[in-house]
């Protein structure tokens, strides 16, 4: 598994379309976007990793009030074992009319070998 998998898994109770990078079709009145931001190999003592830190952004698009799916989206998260390393709100875009909140996760995967 690595985290864009666990997390379209956690995230898909919601009944929220989710996408990955960005929304290609037309976009609901909320919907979820993930991207990717880092895969690193926590230091060891023998220079050989055990475990692959992968590090994800969720970012929640909404027409509507945001606030209750935000809480359930980091609800779901924290249940699944993911360490949330930060959330804020992005604003209203006025243009398109979303409020945009990011929650950043992070999760350690242990390095299997083949």
């Amino acid at each position: 598994m690595n985290i864009l998998e666990d997390t379209n898994e956690v995230l898909k109770a919601l009944g929220i379309p989710i996408e990955t990078g960005v929304f290609k079709s037309e976009a609901p009145d909320t919907y979820i976007v993930l991207v990717p931001l880092t895969d690193t190999f926590p230091l060891n003592a023998d220079d050989m990793p055990q475990t692959d830190l992968q590090e994800l952004r969720i970012t929640l698009f909404s027409k509507e009030n945001y606030i209750k799916l935000k809480n359930k989206i980091t609800a779901k998260l924290l249940s699944a074992d993911f360490c949330i390393t930060g959330r804020r709100y992005n604003g209203f875009d006025t243009g398109v009319g979303y409020h945009q909140y990011t929650i950043d996760v992070a999760k350690n995967y242990e390095i299997m070998e083949d």
